[in-house]
């Protein structure tokens, strides 16, 4: 999980992603990767009261998670980041709240087909 300053140019940020991504990918593969978009944060880090959310899926060696731990360490633009490891089993990561509106739309019920009350 990359918690990117909202307020550095939009450059930046995807200069950052690319970056991680090709870390990622020169000694593992990348499973997944989910933009978030801006949200708030539920305290302020570094005076910042927001932050855009990736999160991003991988598989790699116990070395390139040292690595990439050392190197979001001393990444300018990098308000927090989290490594975890998923266990076999594990739910899919939740849909953004874009996505989960479209899902509910495409599973709604149509009005017309409701039963008659009576």
């Amino acid at each position: 999980m990359l918690l990117l300053d909202s307020d550095a140019p939009s450059e930046r940020r995807g200069e950052i992603l690319r970056d991680v991504e090709s870390a990622i990918a020169s000694g593992g593969s990348l499973e997944s990767n989910h933009n978030w978009g801006v949200r708030r944060l539920s305290y302020e880090i570094d005076h910042r009261n927001e932050a855009e959310y990736h999160l991003l899926q991988f598989r790699s060696s116990p070395e390139l998670l040292e690595s990439l731990r050392r190197a979001l360490k001393l990444i300018d633009g990098i308000v927090r980041f989290r490594l975890i490891k998923v266990r076999p089993g594990t739910p899919p990561p939740p849909s953004t709240r874009s996505e989960a509106s479209t899902d509910r739309a495409a599973v709604s019920p149509d009005p017309s087909e409701a039963p008659a009350s009576g």
